[in-house]
């Protein structure tokens, strides 16, 4: 035993002896800053196994001024630390044992509810008020189902009647967190989930998680609090309540909600708030989660969209949320995300990034990566793209489609969804498509895969490949009008738009869509 205790001792010596002494007594702010430390070692079918021991990490930590605020070096070999040392990253780079040290990188993901209702980009609805047009409501469903032209496009309605999603199927929102008392995730008719702050509602509230950054704009640390409107907005996409007489239906309506925020009130994501969030959506193995990253606006920290190896802050940020991916996968997560909304082609960043920079989460591998579509399967203007980027393609809205006038009311061509309140939105961006693929992935799961046993509770198993392959195997091939150039596999709609019909039968036959759009100069069918 003294042999071991040795052996841990000089392991951390020699940790500590590469620390800068300047860097050790320079800890005399009052200001903490939270740094994300990527550790070195290697992962393993058992885990991330580290280069030192954790004695010697810990102990590296702690000489250079910090307090570990998340640690999941066990799952990913990453470390979320607070410190007042302005020279941390600089002490812990020094050291063999960690590869990389950043100060926490962040980026406006979306506008606030006030920003998005004062720029015109959200409309905030009621249930109560009469569709255009006038006329009776539909029998048998939502009052505001016939403004989801989003839903009738990949025909969830229809695979309602097959598969609505299990109960036993949990769906991470890592979002701004959801509004666990909105009316529409109430079903007195359904399932009975024990984690609900309200009976009967599908938000488990107890389940859910805060991996927020403490300080100004960090909200209500709740996550059955919406910190703005975008977790609530994306959440009721995949799982609002069908036929619950309120509001509106969701892609996957049966199945349990997770809300777990890692985005603040003011709409940034920090990448350690991410990479906690999507370990711990492994920790708890969540068959899908949904990653909304990025922006739904016009105006947002373009400089921020790409992530590259070469730029050492940026590859930690990368490092840590990649590690996370895989972690998550390994624990059979299924990870879906939006590939953002500046319009650019992903497999040919605009100037000054190169093929080395990446949309993280959305292009990391092992993500299935979700472009955005209009109403009539045109590509949204503001969608990114790309050959090898992108995976699918679902409905997320488009303001500027011509054929505007035929989605007339209060969403036109935009996104129905609940919001916080007991109220409704119509907002769009790739962040609304990502959920819709989400939910088909969810139903995917829920028809196909088998009984499983999760610590003792029953929960539903299916390999994140198999899931993949089947998402993307049974998608409509868009084409556009007058020529073949589209078809199969392309940079704008990967392997086409999702169908819920198809996914929950397993159909594999290859459906053409021709679209009705001029070609933008990267031959995306796309109004502008």
């Amino acid at each position: 035993m003294r042999s071991a205790h040795f052996a841990v001792l000089a392991a951390a010596l020699a940790a500590l002896a590469v620390v800068p002494r300047a860097a050790v007594g320079s800890v005399t702010s009052t200001e903490t800053t939270r740094y994300v430390v990527v550790l070195a070692g290697e992962e393993t079918a058992d885990g991330f196994q580290l280069a030192g021991t954790k004695e010697a990490v810990t102990s590296l930590v702690t000489l250079a001024g910090g307090s570990v605020t998340y640690d999941l070096s066990k799952q990913i070999g990453v470390l979320v630390v607070d410190s007042p040392n302005a020279s941390f990253a600089e002490a812990l780079r020094a050291s063999p044992l960690v590869v990389e040290a950043a100060e926490d990188f962040k980026w406006k993901a979306f506008p606030t509810r006030e920003e998005a209702i004062a720029s015109g980009q959200l409309t905030v609805m009621h249930d109560g008020e009469p569709l255009p047009g006038g006329g009776p409501e539909p029998r048998g469903g939502d009052p505001l189902e016939p403004l989801q032209w989003s839903k009738r496009l990949i025909r969830a309605p229809e695979a309602h009647a097959i598969q609505a999603g299990s109960p036993l199927v949990e769906v991470g929102i890592l979002d701004t967190g959801i509004d666990g008392e909105h009316l529409d995730f109430v079903d007195m008719d359904g399932a009975l989930y024990a984690g609900s702050r309200v009976p009967y509602s599908n938000v488990n509230c107890a389940k859910g998680a805060d991996f927020t950054t403490p300080g100004p704009g960090i909200g209500n640390p709740d996550p059955c609090t919406d910190n703005g409107f975008h977790g609530t907005h994306v959440a009721g996409i995949v799982a609002a309540r069908a036929s619950n007489g309120v509001g509106v239906a969701g892609v996957a309506p049966n199945i349990e909600l997770i809300p777990v925020k890692v985005c603040d009130t003011v709409g940034y994501c920090y990448a350690s708030n991410t990479a906690a969030g999507i370990t711990y959506a492994g920790d708890m193995k969540f068959e899908v989660i949904n990653m909304s990253f990025y922006v739904d606006d016009d105006t947002f920290l373009e400089s921020h969209e790409f992530k590259c190896m070469s730029d050492p802050v940026q590859r930690a940020f990368r490092t840590a949320n990649e590690r996370a991916i895989r972690y998550a996968r390994k624990q059979g997560v299924v990870p879906v995300a939006a590939l953002g909304n500046s319009d650019n082609d992903l497999a040919h960043p605009p100037e000054p990034y190169e093929n080395e920079c990446e949309v993280v989460p959305a292009e990391t591998d092992g993500v299935i990566g979700t472009m955005s579509l209009g109403p009539t399967s045109e590509k949204a203007y503001y969608s990114n793209h790309g050959f090898g980027m992108t995976d699918v393609a679902a409905p997320g809205g488009n303001s500027r489609n011509r054929q505007g006038a035929e989605f007339a009311g209060p969403c036109g061509t935009q996104v129905l969804s609940t919001i916080p309140g007991n109220v409704y939105g119509c907002f769009q961006g790739t962040s609304m498509a990502s959920p819709h693929a989400a939910g088909v992935a969810a139903l995917i799961v829920s028809q196909f895969g088998r009984i499983g046993n999760d610590a003792g509770a029953p929960d539903v198993v299916m390999r994140p490949q198999d899931v993949e392959n089947h998402l993307q195997s049974t998608t409509i091939d868009l084409t556009r009008v007058g020529d073949n150039k589209l078809n199969g596999y392309d940079a704008c709609f990967g392997n086409g738009r999702i169908d819920a019909v198809k996914a929950v039968t397993h159909d594999t036959s290859v459906v053409r869509h021709p679209v009705e759009a001029p070609a933008d100069s990267r031959g995306c069918p796309s109004f502008r």
